[in-house]
């Protein structure tokens, strides 16, 4: 397990936050859910920014996520294969930082689903998590 840094939020400022525990970094998320509509926030192995990140983000019961790291470098994102283009779905907006940040409809997926990517994340120490099926950036 690895410490991880957090950002998200413009009131937050330039300083990550220093996720020390798994108890702690669901505590964040669950915050993140139930205050922030549609807010992203970006994780990353403490120390060491070039390694990899995850981005998740919330909107109610509903969370998108994306990684990007030296075993998937062009990045890829949370696929929920229950949503399909031929639906119409439009892709969905999340932010981070007051920044739009679109994802495809089919990236979204149930939250806890995600909340549960990003504690293998910081498990793994950085790695792609398993537990969610991913799809590559169009």
């Amino acid at each position: 397990m690895v410490e991880l840094d957090a950002y998200w939020a413009d009131e937050h400022g330039d300083e990550p936050a220093r996720i020390t525990s798994e108890d702690r970094l669901v505590q964040l998320l669950d915050e993140l859910r139930r205050t922030q509509p549609a807010a992203l926030v970006q994780l990353l192995p403490a120390g060491n920014p070039g390694a990899a990140i995850l981005d998740v983000g919330f909107d109610g019961d509903r969370a998108v996520a994306f990684y990007s790291g030296p075993d998937h470098r062009d990045g890829c994102y949370s696929y929920n294969p229950a949503i399909t283009v031929d639906d119409g779905a439009e892709p969905v907006l999340y932010y981070f930082m007051n920044s739009d940040t679109e994802y495809p409809a089919t990236a979204e997926i149930a939250a806890e689903d995600a909340i549960k990517a990003a504690c293998e994340y910081m498990r793994t120490g950085g790695q792609r998590p398993t537990t969610l099926a991913w799809q590559p950036m169009p």
